[in-house]
């Protein structure tokens, strides 16, 4: 089932998603085999393997008379994201060259759902010097990608102020992750991200509410506060 709804994130369909997986664990099959396993009508599993077959993720021989279908390497689920990846590159180009250069030395910005969430994480998980109040660990409740995102920020070094119910997470065994924690009084779902200058405001409930403030002054207070904190803890 979990891998059902990665490859929705991967961008198939449900449907796509489910025969694909059944497809992979019975490693061929004619599409009447299919269609009894996956309980699909006969001309929606037909559509959905040329869909598939399509995406270059499906492959088939001819038996007689029959198509006995496959999955095709493994590796073909690389290969149309980096196509969207390349597209996404042109098109964030070409908008960079309409928007008119901002002359404000500082900005704010409001993001939410796990959308928000992937984008901001994206900038986190490269900082250097990332400082963290109040760390939850919902991450790994909201994100697919958390395993990948705590081992790049582990690499980088960071330190963590974190509510108790961390304690519970992957995040409290990380080796290069320095972490303390706050009295079980005081645990609640803000959590604040400090680093070169930046701070991301996170709010990780059902619907998460990110706010991204790139101001100086604002930054160094937090962070003063942060130095204050973690002498004692």
């Amino acid at each position: 089932m979990q891998m059902i709804t990665q490859l929705q994130h991967l961008g198939l369909s449900k449907k796509e998603a489910e025969i694909y997986t059944s497809l992979a664990h019975r490693g061929e099959s004619s599409a009447n085999e299919l269609a009894k396993q996956t309980s699909t009508n006969r001309t929606v599993m037909y559509n959905v393997l040329q869909q598939l077959i399509n995406q270059a993720l499906v492959t088939y021989i001819v038996t007689g008379k029959k198509r006995i279908y496959s999955i095709t390497p493994p590796e073909a689920l690389l290969v149309n994201v980096k196509e969207k990846e390349s597209l996404a590159q042109d098109v964030m180009q070409t908008i960079m060259k309409l928007q008119p250069k901002q002359a404000a030395p500082h900005s704010v910005q409001v993001y939410e759902g796990t959308g928000g969430m992937r984008l901001l994480f994206e900038e986190i998980r490269a900082a250097k010097g990332l400082c963290v109040l109040n760390a939850t660990g919902l991450i790994f409740t909201h994100l697919y990608s958390a395993p990948h995102i705590v081992k790049d920020i582990e690499r980088h070094g960071a330190r963590v102020i974190a509510c108790d119910a961390l304690r519970k997470t992957e995040l409290a065994n990380v080796k290069n992750i320095q972490v303390k924690y706050l009295p079980k009084n005081a645990d609640n779902y803000a959590t604040t991200f400090l680093f070169q200058g930046k701070m991301i405001l996170l709010v990780a409930n059902e619907k998460p509410l990110l706010i991204r403030i790139q101001q100086q002054e604002i930054y160094e207070g937090y962070m003063k506060d942060f130095e204050i904190l973690w002498k004692k803890i």
